[in-house]
């Protein structure tokens, strides 16, 4: 880093405002830059509703859950269809360059995340739970697509969102949302700097996902029964521990995900992190964590990681009976087999998405499992890949980390290109 930017850097964060920049609702950015709203750059609209017989068949629908995926969105990786008429589509298309925003969320932090749709040759649509912000004006989408994802764009779109058990946006909030616009050469430039950054971490997310898979193929075949093993149900394994914060912040804040346990702090703004957590569960290591609404679709960590933190009330959170090895619990808990048991003890919730967990039914799963002592050899040849998967994944954090700080440069005008 250059003395210049150096410099720069430590004026902004002095509150200063250095030569050839500006004041702006976003923060400090280059006095060339133009400030836009939402509205200016977006046509807002709520996505499709349709009976329940349209689904699973027809045009390919982007859903929260594509929007949710890191990588941009492109038609043959849409998971949803949905059968609709060409009137309707033309209605509700997703074309190159159009934005995507998450309508509902469970936590602040997720309020109106967004996506990019980045396929030239064919027409998506999308969801009732789906914002889309058509193009209409001139902008480099992947530019715009990071854009978003800044502190000052975020906090933003935080601020205007609304409602307490379900934090939604809505088209007017969206269209109040003001970005700080580079000239069209230096989004571009942008744009393909930010892209190598993406391959990278991709390709290292790939490699992770491969190690995941090669783990996940041996457990299931460790963790298949044989004669002489013993069927145990959930509520013999596992016991609820409930334990609340008394004061905000009393320990580091995690994120339990599809993909794993996270520190907020690592991964959302301060601002958010920082919220009033009294009241929230505390999550020691070597427990089981699980969301009741997300858990039938795999959202369900074990720590291993972290000596404690806490995690939101709705979460729930188990100790491991003494008499089992929890390496051996913690796999056996997220086999395909138990992902199928928690889909039938799951009830439909008030979305697609969201279903609720009957404990009942849930303490009633039954597993099979030997003896402690073939435990304890099972869990040592898991640990092997789990020794690997750590590294890896470090070195992912490592790239994201990197790769945020140069967002930020980049995003904020700091460093010009």
């Amino acid at each position: 880093m250059t003395e210049e930017i150096q410099k720069r850097i430590e004026a902004i964060k002095a509150g200063k405002v250095p030569d050839g920049y500006k004041k702006a609702v976003v923060g400090i950015v280059p006095s060339e830059w133009q400030e836009k709203r939402l509205s200016d750059l977006l046509k807002f609209q709520n996505g499709v509703n349709a009976e329940k017989e349209k689904f699973n068949s027809g045009i390919k629908m982007i859903s929260v859950m594509d929007i949710l995926d890191e990588r941009p969105i492109v038609y043959d990786a849409i998971r949803g269809q949905v059968d609709i008429d060409e009137k309707a589509l033309n209605n509700y298309s997703v074309t190159y360059g159009d934005i995507l925003f998450q309508r509902s969320s469970e936590t602040v932090e997720d309020a109106g995340k967004s996506n990019v749709y980045l396929d030239r040759d064919k027409t998506a649509t999308y969801s009732g739970f789906v914002i889309r912000g058509k193009k209409i004006a001139d902008y480099d989408p992947v530019y715009l697509n990071e854009l978003l994802k800044t502190t000052g764009v975020r906090q933003q779109i935080i601020k205007y969102a609304a409602g307490s058990q379900h934090i939604n946006v809505s088209q007017d909030s969206l269209a109040r949302v003001s970005v700080c616009l580079a000239r069209e050469a230096e989004q571009k430039r942008i744009a393909k700097i930010l892209l190598k950054w993406n391959k990278a971490v991709e390709l290292q997310g790939q490699l992770i996902e491969k190690l995941e898979l090669q783990k996940k193929a041996l457990a299931q075949r460790l963790l298949a029964p044989t004669k002489g093993w013993k069927p145990w149900s959930l509520r013999e394994i596992i016991h609820e521990e409930i334990i609340r914060t008394k004061i905000n912040n009393q320990y580091p804040v995690i994120s339990s995900t599809k993909q794993g346990l996270y520190l907020q702090s690592e991964y959302f703004d301060k601002q958010v992190a920082s919220q009033d957590n009294t009241g929230y569960k505390v999550l020691k290591i070597n427990r089981i964590v699980l969301s009741p609404q997300n858990l039938w679709l795999g959202n369900i960590n074990f720590n291993d990681v972290y000596e404690i933190g806490i995690v939101s009330p709705s979460y729930k959170i188990f100790r491991i009976e003494k008499d089992f090895n929890p390496v051996v619990v913690a796999e056996l808990m997220k086999t395909p087999r138990m992902l199928y048991n928690y889909a039938l003890s799951s009830e439909q919730g008030a979305s697609i998405v969201r279903r609720n967990l009957n404990m009942d039914l849930f303490y009633e799963i039954a597993v099979y499992l030997p003896t402690r002592k073939t435990q304890d050899l099972i869990a040592e040849k898991i640990k092997v890949f789990t020794r690997r998967h750590s590294l890896e994944t470090k070195k992912l954090e490592i790239l994201k980390q990197q790769q945020k700080a140069i967002q930020q440069l980049l995003l904020t005008g700091i460093v010009r290109v």
